[in-house]
């Protein structure tokens, strides 16, 4: 009591220029000049609220905290949703299903669909296949010119393989001076069913002069490979 006595109310007032913070403190006659002043924590608190309103609260005010808590939730949750529904129209359009196209409808195509459509030096060859013009064909063998075929062509592709039918195949060979065969074993002959069903095509020999021979035999049908070509002329028109 006696350090309150000695207390004068200059040094306890808070308008007065003898204001003392300490003695106001302990003072049990000290004076609130504003009982329902707000309360923070540190002056930077105090001069914050000052600048900013509503966004600092003083101390003792937990109804307003929450109020603000709530306020900033429904803010955000405006706000998140605002930002989805624009995205949702941004990207609308690309949500529908883009209508499909039915694939197309696949043919197995082969040589023989492949040659209605053909054109130059080919087409005369398709020319060959649509009237069945018989034609002839030079070939060739491993030295030289080998021999002529002439035969109906019944299709080709282009490496120029050709399936031909009703064939008449004719070369030229040097006649053969010594028989490999000896004439006491004497001519093979066709054994098994294959022989039977398909028999071996027959060669007719004749004598040209200068010890050539002229090769004939019919052939029903044939396949020649296009490397084994050297010309096409056709015989029919």
């Amino acid at each position: 009591m006696s350090g309150d006595s000695s207390t004068s109310d200059s040094e306890i007032s808070a308008c007065s220029s003898k204001f003392d913070p300490v003695k106001t403190l302990y003072s049990s006659r000290t004076l609130v000049p504003v009982e329902n002043a707000p309360m923070y924590n540190s002056v930077d608190q105090f001069e914050a609220s000052l600048q900013s309103k509503n966004t600092i609260v003083p101390v003792g005010h937990s109804e307003l905290v929450r109020q603000q808590k709530e306020e900033k939730e429904k803010r955000q949750n405006e706000e998140a949703r605002q930002l989805a529904e624009a995205n949702r129209q941004r990207f609308a359009k690309y949500e529908a299903p883009t209508p499909r196209r039915p694939p197309p409808a696949r043919t197995s195509k082969n040589v023989l669909h492949r040659i209605q459509d053909i054109d130059g030096p080919l087409a005369v060859l398709k020319q060959c296949v649509d009237q069945r013009l018989r034609v002839k064909v030079i070939t060739r063998g491993a030295a030289g010119l080998r021999g002529e075929l002439h035969a109906n062509l019944i299709a080709f592709d282009k490496q120029w393989n050709l399936a031909l039918t009703d064939v008449l195949e004719i070369w030229h060979k040097r006649a053969v001076t010594k028989r490999k065969i000896p004439p006491a074993v004497g001519a093979p002959v066709d054994k098994g069913t294959a022989a039977a069903m398909y028999p071996v095509p027959k060669v007719t020999e004749k004598p040209i002069g200068k010890g050539v021979w002229e090769c004939r035999r019919h052939v029903p049908q044939l396949m020649v490979r296009g490397e084994h070509i050297v010309l096409i002329n056709l015989v029919q028109r």
